[in-house]
């Protein structure tokens, strides 16, 4: 059965640019919303959340302990960042019971050796995470993909080629690119370099003239 996670939380009077003032204190404001029940306004201290979701993976599931009313048992919906500082500014969690069906995004974890990655010497492109559906109490911590049918730079692993355990289903596009090797960037000798720079030069310096 997947891990639950339990934090502390308080009920939150604070509302709109107020929140800031909680900000200001180490704390978070946020929400739980969810199974057409009522949403709670909520508070927690920044610090312990940003080290829960540092330690364990996306997709956990919380068990949220508030004071009076026991604990509720919820998904991450959606977390705001400030787009300047990065700093978390509030969090939407979601109801879940642990026998129901969710979409979620597990992390990918890769296995075995690409003959292709290893021989050419590429870049490994690929997903960080695979969106699947699964029952609440099903959530893994990562999907293994495996490597080795990675044997040439022609070769790619669709989202259709990764094995789910039993109970899961894929979300999305099965053709999706899930894992596949870029060829090395080729770097020009010095000499060669110099020359095609100092050919360019001529043409940028016409487009230039004639855009005037």
């Amino acid at each position: 059965m997947a891990k639950q996670i339990e934090m502390d939380v308080a009920p939150r009077e604070v509302f709109g640019k107020k929140t800031k003032s909680l900000r200001r204190q180490g704390l978070i404001p946020g929400n739980i919303g969810g199974h057409k029940a009522d949403s709670v306004a909520i508070q927690f201290e920044a610090k312990v959340f940003k080290r829960l979701q540092h330690e364990n993976r996306a997709g956990s599931i919380y068990a949220l302990n508030l004071p009076g009313k026991g604990a509720e048992t919820v998904l991450v919906h959606h977390v705001e960042h400030n787009t300047v500082s990065g700093e978390i500014q509030h969090v939407d969690f979601s109801r879940v019971s642990m026998d129901e069906q969710v979409s979620i995004k597990v992390p990918l974890h890769f296995v075995g050796e690409s003959p292709a990655l290893k021989d050419t010497k590429g870049t490994l492109l690929h997903m960080d995470a695979l969106e699947v559906q699964c029952r609440a109490s099903d959530i893994l911590p990562a999907i293994e993909v495996d490597l080795s049918p990675l044997k040439t730079l022609d070769d790619t692993i669709y989202a259709r080629d990764i094995k789910l355990p039993k109970g899961f289903k894929l979300v999305g596009d099965p053709e999706e690119s899930v894992a596949k090797v870029a060829p090395p960037k080729v770097e020009l000798p010095e000499a060669e370099a110099a020359e095609a720079a100092a050919e360019a030069a001529p043409a940028a310096e016409s487009e230039s003239t004639a855009s005037e």
